[in-house]
């Protein structure tokens, strides 16, 4: 059984590295910008999922997750809510490229792997 002591959480992570593995709505390094609207940080956390990876059962959840935490800031605004709809239909067609598959999620070993990495390209 793997050692949870080295599951990585976004509620953990530093501004830095949120800032190395996030970049809010949008894929990173895209040509077009995507409104983020009210929801950056449902974004950034999406993000870090993906970062985190494994198979497709896993990139479903964080998508799902996406919506839901969307949908909860968008609160009563049928604008916001027509939105996180689109947002979410955009990732489920188009994310596969950007999710990390892998036979397991990432961890705190991979962390430290890909920051050295972004720092020493």
């Amino acid at each position: 059984m793997k050692n949870s002591k080295l599951r990585v959480r976004f509620r953990h992570l530093t501004d830095y590295q949120k800032e190395m593995i996030c970049n809010g709505c949008g894929p990173k390094g895209g040509i077009i910008p995507v409104p983020e609207f009210l929801f950056h940080a449902s974004c950034d956390h999406h993000d870090f999922n993906y970062w985190l990876g494994c198979n497709r059962r896993h990139r479903k959840k964080a998508d799902l997750q996406f919506y839901r935490e969307m949908l909860r800031d968008a609160g009563d605004s049928k604008w916001y809510k027509f939105w996180a709809k689109i947002y979410y239909r955009a990732v489920r067609l188009f994310g596969w490229s950007r999710f990390h598959y892998s036979n397991r999620q990432r961890d705190a070993y991979d962390l430290i792997k890909f920051l050295v990495k972004e720092e020493n390209p």
